[in-house]
């Protein structure tokens, strides 16, 4: 029964990490835009500072989801479609922002006029933590998505 509590508070957790991340980015995140706009800290450093927390949060979802995955699928307490649905978007939503960062890095890379122009390493780089970020949500989102279809095709053991 504990690992059950421990999935759902995983699932729970990343469905929080996605809310908070924008919460985060639109409130807190102009502090350290204005930071970096002012030259006092560079563009990984301002990119670090916005996507720690929903990091953290997203690790510690993702880890007591996995941690308890496989008692929660074997519980009859579940909800295999609204959890596919819910992994389904979180995969569109770490799938969009990673190629949403892509593109922007691209653009900078080969748009962007003197002195602001630089190679696409550099905006990788800067962007790096985002496409962490992002990478944990498709992954999360395929794998609970992934576990509610195994799920709804098993067959229960019948007496």
């Amino acid at each position: 029964m504990q690992c059950i509590k421990l999935a759902r508070a995983g699932i729970i957790l990343l469905v929080v990490g996605v809310l908070f991340a924008f919460v985060w980015w639109y409130s807190t995140g102009y502090v350290f835009l204005a930071w970096y706009w002012s030259n006092q800290i560079s563009a990984l450093t301002f990119a670090t500072l916005m996507v720690a927390p929903p990091i953290a949060l997203s690790i510690a979802g993702l880890s007591s989801y996995v941690a308890g995955r496989n008692a929660f699928w074997k519980s009859h307490q579940r909800r295999k479609g609204s959890l596919a649905l819910l992994g389904l978007a979180l995969m569109i939503v770490g799938g969009f922002f990673t190629a949403w960062t892509w593109a922007f890095s691209v653009y900078g890379a080969n748009k962007l006029q003197p002195p602001y122009a630089k190679p696409l390493t550099y905006y990788l780089v800067n962007n790096s933590p985002y496409f962490i970020l992002f990478a944990l949500w498709f992954a999360a989102g395929l794998l609970v998505l992934a576990d509610a279809v195994e799920a709804h095709w098993q067959k229960p053991i019948q007496h």
